[in-house]
């Protein structure tokens, strides 16, 4: 009696230990992003979800932000009015790494307009090592059609060159290591945000080295491009809007061992 106390009481602390919520990045309500982490491109090839490793548990908050109109649906050829978007509860994600599973906030998955709606990647990879492809299926209730429409491919139904990468590596691979960017770069932001004009780049940065400091559009499309030299310490320099429009982008600074990307908002007046 004794012993299955105690197996009943560690099995609670570890359903505990590996309890998990779904995290909404709030700051895609300034930038006007509709999901994060973002989807890799062609244009940004980069993954911005955590890897996941071997025997290790894993959790992955994707945060949805639902408009209130939605276009470039295929067979649809105007933007039309949405009630809310809405995945299944089980099934709607393909290709998860073995081991994995998802779960909503809200748990119906349902996300209404105007509101953000939280995805939650979860579990322990059971292996192979590899790059999964994730596909999530979404439809849309809409009040312009009778019935919803879809489900639909994500993140392909923005771009058909867009995926939604995990990285499934051995364990022990997962911790932070030299060459992992998060270790090389302390702290990214750029100030002011939003801006008009210009806006300053500044990096504390744990190495001194050459980088690469680019700025995406929401579709991806690299619009800047330039070499930055970081020493160890506080760096910064400033980034000049142009003509670009008003919006939201995003920058990634990086080297081969990786990227870190942050958000940015143009509003001229």
């Amino acid at each position: 009696m004794k012993k299955t106390v105690l197996f009943l009481c560690a099995l609670a602390w570890a359903l505990v230990s590996n309890a998990q919520t779904c995290e909404r990045d709030s700051s895609i309500l300034l930038t006007g992003a509709i999901v994060s982490p973002w989807y890799w491109t062609p244009d940004s090839p980069y993954i911005q979800t955590k890897p996941a490793c071997i025997n290790e548990f894993y959790s992955q908050s994707v945060t949805f932000n639902v408009p209130d109109t939605i276009e470039n649906i295929p067979g649809v050829p105007l933007a039309i009015p949405i009630n809310n978007l809405f995945i299944a509860t089980s099934n709607a994600i393909s290709n998860l790494p073995a081991g994995l599973t998802y779960s909503c906030d809200p748990p119906n998955c349902v996300f209404n307009k105007n509101t953000l709606g939280c995805v939650l990647l979860y579990g322990t990879p059971t292996g192979p090592v590899d790059t999964a492809d994730l596909s999530i299926k979404v439809s849309i209730s809409s009040p312009s059609f009778p019935v919803p429409v879809g489900p639909l491919d994500f993140p392909s139904i923005i771009a058909p060159d867009a995926h939604y990468y995990i990285e499934v590596r051995n364990t022990g691979e997962c911790a932070v290591g030299t060459n992992d960017p998060s270790a090389q770069i302390a702290s990214v932001k750029n100030i002011p945000n939003p801006f008009s004009d210009q806006t300053a780049i500044s990096i504390v940065s744990n190495v001194s080295g050459d980088f690469n400091f680019e700025v995406f559009n929401l579709t991806g499309q690299r619009i800047h491009s330039q070499q930055v030299g970081l020493l160890t310490g506080p760096n910064q320099f400033t980034f000049d809007a142009g003509d670009l429009p008003n919006g939201a982008y995003y920058y990634t600074i990086g080297n081969a061992a990786g990227k870190v990307s942050r958000m940015m908002v143009i509003a001229k007046r």
